[in-house]
């Protein structure tokens, strides 16, 4: 079993974005003495996380969940716009080639 130090992740991504605590109080409505004890833990609590991911427009929650076995399962909805533009620009392409077959054909029926 893996252990995610949130204060560590908190602390290591303020000091990287240069974000002071006292303004991630302010910004996050979290008292500063709560914000301190958050980056001195190893655990926070799913709430406070969510506001101080809102605060810093930063998804903590999925740094978490890419720490974790990507064998586990989630019901989290599957991301397919890729594959279905992929889809679409391979449909595309394959209409593209036919009429470029077919004009090649006119213009080399006129010469």
């Amino acid at each position: 079993m893996i252990t995610i130090d949130t204060g560590k992740m908190l602390t290591d991504y303020c000091d990287l974005k240069r974000i002071f605590k006292s303004g991630l109080a302010r910004k996050s409505g979290i008292s500063y003495q709560l914000i301190i004890r958050a980056f001195k833990t190893k655990m926070i609590g799913i709430v406070p996380l969510i506001k101080i991911s809102y605060a810093l427009e930063h998804n903590f929650l999925m740094d978490i969940a890419c720490q974790l076995p990507k064998n586990f399962s989630t019901n989290a909805p599957v991301d397919t716009s890729a594959t279905a533009e992929i889809e679409a620009l391979k449909e595309k392409i394959k209409q593209l080639e036919t009429e470029k077959q077919i004009l090649l054909q006119v213009v080399g029926k006129n010469n």
